[in-house]
């Protein structure tokens, strides 16, 4: 499995990861059907994200559970960072990376809207 580097829609920030995802979630709550998020998910440690600090605007969402991150230039939603949510997991927008590199992949709906 070969790593995967994507970015936001002004290259401000990039993104990698060691490969493919465990898994992929596209979610219908508020947040993920207004952003247009589609997660690949990794163990924080193994995600590197590549942007100067003033290149990220954050959003802490209702449920405190996680802090999601956005180029502050384009506005691209590119990832998500735990607060009170499982610390051994962090999403990736799959919507950075090239449409080859996941679309063949299963995605799996949540319905994040009735929790």
């Amino acid at each position: 499995m070969s790593e995967l580097t994507g970015s936001c829609h002004c290259g401000a920030v990039q993104i990698t990861v060691p490969g493919e995802p465990f898994q992929i979630l596209q979610c219908n709550c508020s947040l993920c059907r207004k952003t247009g998020w589609i997660g690949g998910f990794w163990h924080p440690d193994s995600v590197q994200v590549d942007a100067k600090p003033e290149a990220l605007r954050d959003y802490v969402q209702g449920d405190k559970t996680i802090t999601v991150w956005h180029c502050a230039k384009c506005g691209s939603t590119t990832h998500w960072t735990p607060l009170t949510a499982p610390p051994d997991r962090m999403g990736v927008n799959m919507r950075m990376f090239e449409p080859d590199d996941w679309q063949h992949l299963p995605i799996r709906k949540v319905d994040g809207a009735s929790l």
